[in-house]
């Protein structure tokens, strides 16, 4: 295979080596961050709060993060079945959770790392798996803003940030249902500039009806229903583990906490969501009332068993996908016409 291929991802072994130097930067920054936290709170008063939690707890927790990390690996094949990327569910898998050592880098690395993995070991090549990851993305979006309004109620104050989220995700969703307006806009802009990059824009076209195609109400819908329930499976985690700690709070009030400081984490643009998702997690249980100390421990733990537990199980699974995709399958798989 001509490994010229204009589309080919720029991912290389070298590059692998210094976002993984990056993660494990993002990992040092964020145990000091905890350290930071827990000293100007009380270390004492934090450390007897982590104590005072269980390992059956852990346990639980741990296990609803991987109901959440199995629904989304099972969308992801769910997608790229639907756009003809043939890959066997088990390397898809390991190629999904391998991605996860890369969430806490800059610049969306992780999904970029799973679209090298797949067109290293089957000849895809990007401009037919980007609509994988937009998909990915924004069903994850859309489950977690529905999560966050369904417990906005809980903080009224908050109710006109979160519709305006939630209409500012529709209005990114409806071009790529109803691909039309996207693709007149692509016309128009080719006719101004495309002359010079028609190649570009031929796969630009290309790469907005494929995306098209998982916005269906069958594939978007069966993915939203499991980012739905992947995600609450993880809001559970956090209500259990603040009833764990002694702090009155509701499913409705951990539900929106967990997710609106998801939300801001990203909007902050900041890998992993780091320092962003931290500080509005401590601020509105704050405004709950919940002592400073337990705001810290809940914090810090459900960060450790949801954002840096994937960290871990993605660098556990990184090697062996590697390894795999260095096995190139015979045929060039990028070369077979989409499925119509």
């Amino acid at each position: 295979m001509n490994d010229k291929r204009p589309d080919r991802p720029r991912f290389s072994l070298g590059s692998l080596r210094r976002v993984e130097l990056l993660a494990g930067a993002a990992l040092v920054g964020f145990l000091a961050l905890v350290v930071a936290l827990s000293l100007y709170a009380g270390i004492g008063a934090v450390l007897d709060h982590l104590r005072a939690v269980g390992v059956r707890l852990l346990l639980v927790m741990l296990g609803l993060s991987l109901v959440n990390y199995l629904l989304r690996a099972w969308r992801w094949q769910l997608f790229a079945n639907g756009l003809g990327v043939r890959v066997p569910w088990g390397r898809n898998l390991l190629y999904f959770v391998a991605g996860f050592a890369l969430t806490a880098t800059p610049g969306k690395a992780g999904e970029g790392l799973r679209l090298w993995l797949i067109e290293r070991g089957h000849g895809y090549g990007y401009a037919r798996t980007t609509p994988m990851f937009v998909g990915d993305r924004l069903s994850d979006m859309a489950g977690i803003l529905l999560l966050c309004l369904a417990g906005v109620g809980a903080f009224t104050a908050y109710e006109e940030l979160t519709v305006i989220a939630a209409g500012l995700l529709l209005l990114l969703c409806l071009p790529l249902m109803r691909p039309k307006i996207l693709l007149w806009a692509t016309n128009k802009l080719f006719g101004l500039f495309g002359r010079r990059a028609p190649r570009l824009f031929a796969r630009v076209r290309a790469a907005i009806r494929d995306t098209a195609r998982l916005f269906t109400f069958r594939l978007f819908g069966l993915g939203l229903v499991a980012a739905l329930i992947g995600w609450f499976a993880e809001a559970m985690a956090f209500h259990q583990l603040l009833a764990a700690l002694g702090a009155a709070v509701t499913v409705q009030q951990a539900m929106f906490v967990f997710t609106f400081a998801m939300i801001a984490g990203t909007v902050a643009m900041l890998p992993g969501g780091l320092g962003g998702t931290e500080a509005v997690m401590l601020a509105l249980l704050s405004a709950l009332g919940v002592d400073l100390q337990v705001a810290v421990a809940a914090t810090a733990l459900i960060r450790l068993t949801t954002l840096w537990f994937a960290v871990g199980l993605g660098f556990g699974a990184l090697p062996f996908a590697l390894r795999l995709a260095r096995r190139r399958r015979a045929g060039p798989a990028d070369l077979k016409p989409a499925p119509t």
